[in-house]
């Protein structure tokens, strides 16, 4: 779902070179001396997995996949992500990056291992796909669905039918024509809380097109990036989604 709009801790310290003046020395031993206290005194620290990306050579629930997209950050809260795409023949061969890294945004409140109903955040772990839908035609997908949208297409928030595509007034859910104009252009329907729904764990979980800010639990790409990815997507793709350190746990 679209929605309308964390970052690491670092000490500034100012690179300092043996032509500063005599006075080098004495701030070089200043700065060490207060970097030292903030360690001592439980300063945090760079986040874990900050500078090392998540790749699917090291996340075990991709052991299996063949195609793979990583969405990952730094922070279980940072709205901004990262999302690449690899490709291998068969599994156990080495992966081989296809697309990224790609700007995308997820949910306003981040990540989150345990999603329920109108949390804001995006769901952490490894799904599929179920098919894609958009207001435009099928872009060019190989092996899904495509159901175009119409005025009265809803994403159904109901017990009966939660988690599910309805023809019908939205009366509780969410209207995706309401939303044809930008973020569902071109989507697709990731495999979260799809085939055995329980009612209130979350619903309508989607790879779209960015809208501006951070959505309600959905991935978002820019337009070029989001078409490309779901060109190139197949029965059996799986998409990874959290924080690096996490994935890579």
């Amino acid at each position: 779902m679209p929605h309308g709009s964390g970052s690491g801790w670092e000490l500034p310290i100012r690179q300092m070179t043996d032509v500063d003046g005599g006075g080098t020395m004495r701030r070089a031993g200043i700065v060490l001396a207060i970097v030292l206290a903030l360690t001592a005194a439980g300063a945090p620290a760079a986040p874990a997995g900050a500078a090392t990306p998540a790749t699917p050579g090291r996340i075990d629930s991709l052991r299996g996949a063949t195609r793979a997209i990583v969405v990952a950050n730094s922070s279980w809260r940072s709205t901004r992500a990262w999302v690449r795409t690899y490709q291998r023949a068969r599994p156990g061969d080495p992966w081989r990056l296809v697309r990224g890294p790609m700007p995308a945004r997820v949910g306003y409140n981040g990540f989150s291992a345990n999603r329920h109903e109108g949390d804001g955040t995006t769901p952490a772990g490894t799904f599929g796909f179920v098919y894609g839908f958009g207001s435009r035609p099928d872009p060019g997908m190989h092996g899904f669905a495509w159901r175009r949208l119409k005025p009265n297409s809803c994403w159904s928030g109901s017990r009966a039918d939660y988690n599910r595509w309805v023809t019908r007034p939205c009366t509780r859910g969410e209207s995706l024509w309401k939303n044809r104009r930008v973020a569902y252009r071109y989507a697709a329907v990731i495999d979260f809380n799809y085939r055995r729904p329980v009612y209130g764990r979350g619903s309508g979980i989607f790879l779209h097109q960015q809208t501006g800010g951070p959505t309600a639990g959905c991935v978002s790409l820019n337009p070029a990036d989001l078409v490309a990815v779901l060109r190139w997507l197949r029965p059996g793709t799986r998409i990874a989604m959290g924080p690096s350190s996490w994935l890579m746990r």
